[in-house]
């Protein structure tokens, strides 16, 4: 076969490989996931700790260009909290971070028509930076309520605070600024994997009680509550064989079209080359 060819048909044989390898087992799970449960395991004994009707402020400040990574796991864990009857506080410090709040939130009152609307409470967007995030320390120090002034939430009650990080403000900022001011209460967080060696010393030190920075730890945790919420808010599977199937028979027979051009394309001109 000619370099030319070769070069021509990678492409399609790059897609059959791919296609062979998710579809002789298209159900199997992350087997990867069963290696490392360690962060699996720090997430379930600090959520175990949590009483019933327990608050839990969720900083969401995820990026658009990784969120699609830990959404997943973020969606796995919201879930998670609500079957164990905690309720949600949603507040953002980005405009990117308050966009996604604000779809997941719906997401979750869409899904459940009769989740009732004080169990997700919505702090909206709070300009200000670091500065922000101090005056949300000080409402859970002190007591005080944030939010609209028709719902306010009483951050007094906040049990846990989890950071759902992916920008600039994530939980290195939460972790200096916040954890400071507010005692013994528990942080935890999400992240994509580019930011896990600004986030491990926090894990370390003990000043995040827990973290998921990784698709492994994801996978590890989305199986330890697949059956406690049955993904019915979750997102605890991948798209279905059909449509990975649909999808990647489209791309082999675009390239085989794109190929057969090619070569027909390139075939006058070997012939005028020859003559």
């Amino acid at each position: 076969m000619s370099e030319t060819a070769v070069r021509l048909a990678a492409p399609i044989i790059l897609v059959v490989a791919l296609a062979a390898g998710i579809l002789v087992d298209a159900n199997a799970r992350f087997e990867a996931s069963a290696t490392d449960r360690a962060a699996a395991t720090r997430f379930d004994t600090v959520l175990d700790g949590l009483t019933p009707d327990s608050l839990v402020l969720v900083g969401f400040d995820a990026d658009f260009g990784t969120y699609a990574e830990i959404r997943p796991s973020v969606r796995t864990l919201l879930a998670d909290l609500l079957a164990r009857d905690a309720r949600l506080a949603f507040v953002s410090l980005t405009p990117e971070g308050r966009a996604l709040a604000l779809a997941e939130r719906d997401r979750l009152m869409r899904l459940d028509p009769d989740l009732e609307a004080d169990r997700i409470g919505d702090l909206g967007f709070l300009p200000g930076s670091e500065a922000a995030l101090v005056t949300v320390a000080r409402a859970i120090d002190g007591g005080a309520a944030l939010g609209p002034p028709s719902d306010p939430v009483d951050l007094a009650e906040t049990g846990l605070v989890l950071v759902v990080g992916g920008n600039d403000l994530g939980p290195r900022s939460w972790v200096e600024q916040v954890v400071p001011r507010i005692g013994p209460i528990p942080m935890v967080a999400v992240t994509p994997t580019i930011l896990l060696p600004e986030v491990q010393p926090y894990l370390a030190s003990g000043q995040l009680a827990a973290l998921i920075a990784t698709p492994i730890e994801g996978a590890a945790y989305r199986d330890d509550v697949a059956e406690a919420t049955g993904g019915r808010l979750g997102e605890l599977g991948g798209p279905s064989t059909l449509a990975v199937g649909f999808g990647l028979a489209i791309g082999i027979v675009w390239l085989l079209l794109a190929l057969v051009r090619r070569m027909a394309s390139s075939r006058p001109a070997r012939e005028a080359d020859r003559a």
